[in-house]
């Protein structure tokens, strides 16, 4: 009996411990230990309304230099860069120049099968056109090098759709492409000068940029992978570019990125680098209707499609979740509604969460892919929720 009291006593003690740790200190603690100190990290904030409830950095940016990550460092953000094209031609909607229902085919004169007529600007934001991805992938040096011209060279070669477009849900990147070249007709301008112009410099996001095999800048990450958990392979002989591997305490890490890894020369569905703190100024312009009006905002934020029990891709099909145009849409019961969206390239990972009816938003990049990212998210949000911040 006395040694059932003394443990009854002991975890009430551990509970009490645990309900006296803010919630910072709890998930600062999660990210140490996911990290460690002198390996590939990661950089995270939480917002609640326009404050920072949480900031920090963790790990290396670069093992060769030994820079360690800062609010300067700026990472690949992988998909995330989709909801960028997609507000980049949400703008135009507003301006009344192309509506979401607009057939593409009239700027796509040389396709000339028939269902291009079928497909709309909406089908293309929303992963539902139907268009399959017939990349010819058979020569991987090619692959690590190929730019958005090469990556949507196969289009005219597609006889046929998946499904009937706005029927189904089926995560594709190269459809990406189609919206900019839509963007570059109408606004008779190169898409990258029309994001920076119209989206990057009026907001402030100075560190913010699309990938450039030709130069980069300062604080640039390099993406990481653990060769002892990793299926990659260094000795791969298609493989193009250089092979660093570095031994920290635990591990080898080899730079996984452009050169290494495959796609990280195309711009509209995963190309740009950015910085925590850049994208803190994406989302204040974001809810301040900065680019993009409330309505244009409240419509990519409407389920178009559902993703659970997608036939046809996996990516991100977990229950209770959809897509709009640009984002994931995931209404877990027992939680607000987040709208949302992922990134994985090379050794990247990255996500933006926000809860609009909380005005909560979780930012998280990283520079290596070891670590489950949507564990580390419901473990966030469950604290979030806990501390009655969500």
């Amino acid at each position: 009996m006395k040694h059932l009291l003394l443990f009854i006593t002991s975890l009430f003690s551990i509970c009490a411990t645990m309900n006296a740790t803010s919630p910072q200190q709890q998930i600062d603690s999660i990210m140490r230990q996911r990290y460690g100190t002198d390996a590939p990290g990661g950089a995270i904030m939480i917002l609640k309304e326009d404050s920072v409830i949480f900031e920090n950095y963790y790990g290396i940016a670069d093992m060769t230099t030994g820079e360690r990550i800062s609010e300067k460092t700026r990472f690949n953000i992988a998909s995330i860069s989709k909801q960028f094209t997609v507000v980049g031609a949400l703008r135009l909607v507003d301006e009344g120049k192309i509506t979401l229902d607009t057939p593409i085919a009239p700027y796509f004169p040389k396709y000339i099968a028939p269902f291009w007529d079928k497909i709309k600007l909406w089908h293309l934001m929303s992963h539902t056109s139907g268009l399959p991805d017939t990349r010819d992938r058979s020569n991987r040096n090619a692959c690590i090098y190929a730019n958005d011209a090469v990556s949507m060279s196969y289009f005219p070669s597609v006889t046929t759709l998946r499904f009937t477009p706005g029927e189904c849900y089926d995560y594709k990147n190269p459809t990406f492409i189609l919206i900019t070249n839509i963007i570059e007709q109408l606004e008779n301008m190169q898409f990258i000068d029309y994001q920076q112009q119209h989206i990057f410099s009026p907001i402030g996001m100075m560190s913010t940029s699309y990938f450039n095999p030709n130069f980069t800048p300062a604080h640039t990450a390099h993406g990481y992978i653990n060769t002892q958990t990793s299926e990659a392979s260094s000795t791969d002989n298609d493989t193009a570019g250089k092979t660093i591997e570095i031994k920290d305490k635990k591990s080898i890490w080899q730079e996984y990125d452009y050169g290494e890894e495959t796609f990280f020369a195309t711009r509209p569905d995963g190309g740009i680098y950015s910085t925590i703190r850049d994208l803190h100024l994406w989302e204040k312009a974001l809810k301040e209707h900065k680019i993009i009006s409330e309505e244009m905002l409240n419509t990519a934020y409407t389920p178009h499609i559902t993703v659970t029990g997608s036939t046809w891709s996996s990516y991100q099909n977990r229950p209770n979740t959809s897509y709009g145009l640009g984002w994931f849409i995931d209404t877990t019961p027992g939680y607000p509604t987040k709208v949302y969206h992922t990134g994985d390239n090379g050794g990247f990972q990255a996500y933006l969460g926000k809860f609009p009816q909380k005005d909560v938003t979780v930012i998280i990049l990283e520079n290596r892919n070891d670590n489950d990212r949507w564990s580390l998210v419901k473990t966030i949000d469950e604290i979030l929720l806990n501390a009655g911040i969500l």
